[in-house]
C-alpha cells in the first residue's frame, strides 16, 4: 500500500524525499499545495528565503508517504484530524529525482 516514506529532517524536503526516490523516477512537489502553519509564516517573515524555508524548517511537512493515489483514503483512515495527510505532489518518469513548482503561499 506504501511504496515509499521520507522523514523529512535535516536537509529538508528537497534532501530528504529524492533518497526514497528510484532512479528514472522524480518527485514533482507543487509548493502551493504545502499547508504552513503559523510558526513557518513568523519565521517565512523575518526575511528567509523559500530555499533555506524548505532545507531548513521543512515548511511544516514533516514526513511523505509515496504511494498509489487509489490508496490515498485507505490510508488516511489510520490518521487523527489533527494529523490528516495531504497530498503535495506526485511520482512521474524522469531523470531528475526532484522537481520543485510553484511557491509556497505564506499569506
Amino acid at each position: 500500500m506504501i511504496n515509499g516514506c521520507a522523514n523529512i529532517t535535516g536537509g529538508g524536503l528537497p534532501d530528504n524525499i529524492q533518497r526514497v526516490i528510484p532512479k528514472g523516477f522524480c518527485a514533482e512537489i507543487e509548493l502551493s499545495k504545502i499547508k504552513t502553519t503559523k510558526i513557518f509564516k513568523w519565521l517565512k517573515s523575518n526575511n528567509i528565503k523559500d530555499n533555506e524555508m524548505l532545507r531548513t524548517f521543512n515548511c511544516g511537512v514533516g514526513f511523505c508517504l509515496i504511494t498509489n493515489p487509489k490508496n490515498f483514503n485507505k490510508i488516511n483512515r489510520h490518521f487523527s484530524k489533527n494529523y490528516k495527510p495531504y497530498i503535495i505532489g506526485k511520482v512521474s518518469k524522469n531523470k531528475n529525482k526532484l522537481k520543485l513548482n510553484g511557491k509556497i503561499n505564506w499569506s
